[in-house]
């Protein structure tokens, strides 16, 4: 499993843990009943703090993507096709609105944000 942390992003780092995991399970990287490293693992790994990987994990486990049992461990959990098809539109849809709104900041249209768009996908 292959995470890394910028603690320079303003986005928080459990959800960038969140985000990075949850990419890995939906491409297949991590395949369910994997087990994954305990929090505080991770997080001497990281070199972080173990609250945003306890965040980070109860995200994932309310997600459906991992699922916790005691005294065994954390394992990536079985996830459907329609359901790993509807997390990746989701996650589509989260950049389209970021992407938007810088845009939209920038006062770019619409309308040329489009334009872009269909010229990387030459």
């Amino acid at each position: 499993m292959d995470l890394v942390i910028n603690n320079n992003s303003s986005t928080p780092i459990y959800l960038q843990l969140y985000s990075q995991i949850s990419s890995q399970i939906l491409n297949g990287s991590l395949q369910a009943g994997s087990q994954l490293p305990s929090i505080r693992t991770i997080a001497k790994e990281l070199r972080i703090s173990v609250i945003p990987v306890k965040m980070a994990w109860d995200n994932l486990d309310k997600e459906g993507f991992i699922k916790t049992l005691q005294g065994r461990g954390t394992f990536v959990a079985k996830i459907t096709n329609e359901k790993k098809s509807e997390k990746k539109n989701e996650k589509v849809l989260t950049f389209a609105k970021e992407i938007y709104e810088k845009a939209k900041s920038q006062n770019i249209t619409l309308k040329q944000l489009m334009k872009a768009l269909k010229n990387l996908d030459v």
